[in-house]
Formats: C-alpha cells, sequence, structure tokens
C-alpha cells in the first residue's frame, strides 16, 4: 500500500472526524428521543401512581368516616335481617311522621310478597296539615332504606278544617338483590 503524504493524511483525519460528528450527531439524536420517550412512560406512571394514590385515600377516608358512623350509631350492617330492617324503617317512618306534626294511626307491617326484590310492606295512616304531609312525603327518601310507594290515598278528615287523613302504603325494596341486578344501558 502506498504511503500518504501531509495533504491526504490530513483529508483522511477531517473526514474520519466529520464522519463521527454526524454519527454521534445521529445517534445523539435518537438516543435524545429514546431518552425522551422513556422520560415521558416514566411521567406518566408518575402521574397514574398519584392519581391512585388520591383514590386510595378517598377509599380510606370514606372507610374511617363510615368506620366513625358505625361506632356512633352503635350499628353493624352485618347484622341486619329482612325483620329488623322492617322494624327499623318502620321505627323511623314513625319518628319522621311525628316529628313532622302528623297524628299515626295503626301501622301494619306485612311479610314478603313472592318477589325476590322485596323485603316487606308497611301501611299506615296518618292525619295532619297538607304541609306537613307533602314535607313527610318528600322526606321519604332520607331514610337510607330503598322504599317504593305503593299508593297514597288522601282524604279529609273531620277533626278540623284544613286537615287531611293519609293512608299510604309503601313497599321495602330489597337493596342486595337491586345491587346484584345488572344495570340496563338502553
Amino acid at each position: 500500500m502506498k504511503a500518504l503524504n501531509e495533504r491526504e493524511q490530513r483529508t483522511v483525519r477531517l473526514g474520519g472526524l466529520g464522519l463521527a460528528i454526524y454519527l454521534l450527531l445521529f445517534f445523539g439524536v435518537k438516543a435524545l428521543h429514546g431518552l425522551s420517550t422513556l422520560r415521558a412512560d416514566y411521567d406518566r406512571q408518575v402521574r397514574v401512581a398519584h392519581t391512585l394514590k388520591a383514590e386510595v385515600q378517598t377509599y380510606e377516608t370514606r372507610t374511617a368516616r363510615l368506620k366513625r358512623l358505625m361506632e356512633r350509631l352503635r350499628f353493624d350492617p352485618g347484622t341486619l335481617t329482612p325483620q329488623t330492617v322492617v322494624s327499623k324503617t318502620t321505627a323511623a317512618l314513625q319518628t319522621a311522621a311525628m316529628g313532622g306534626g302528623l297524628q299515626l294511626g295503626p301501622i301494619r307491617e306485612s311479610p314478603v310478597r313472592n318477589t325476590e326484590q322485596e323485603l316487606g310492606s308497611i301501611q299506615f295512616d296518618a292525619t295532619g296539615q297538607p304541609q306537613a304531609i307533602t314535607r313527610f312525603l318528600a322526606g321519604l327518601n332520607q331514610l337510607g332504606v330503598p322504599i317504593l310507594v305503593e299508593s297514597v290515598q288522601l282524604s279529609t278528615d273531620s277533626r278540623g278544617p284544613g286537615m287531611l287523613k293519609m293512608h299510604l302504603n309503601l313497599i321495602l325494596l330489597d337493596f342486595e338483590a337491586w345491587k346484584r341486578r345488572n344495570p340496563n344501558h338502553a
């Protein structure tokens, strides 16, 4: 092989240096792009972790509030039977009616019908002012039990002017059966 003169050696050195710079830039850009992709994946995972942590903290807060509420009320939902739910609902209805200014008549609790979605039914009579009756009916959804109003009969009462007599049929729904149902997203 022929020996290279000074000018050719300089050209080879400059060509090698140029090739090294080109390869460094080419692979450096690819490396930076790969590193930025890894960084974006890491940032995405950090955001997911923070979201999960916030969700877990939300559930921990809910759990702590529910535990405090259960201790304050001395109430364990695991001990509920259909009979206790019906009797506690009847007691809550009596408290709400008397607190709203209604005079209660007879209260009848009926056993479960042939359907799996009911715990029982409650029938009762009450007498009071129309405003008290409407407040009572509007507050039925705040008793904490799924209640379906089957029928309401209103008639005038002979005890005084402006008094109404109400006969109410309620169905207590089995919340466990309704929870198991698949929702219809039609």
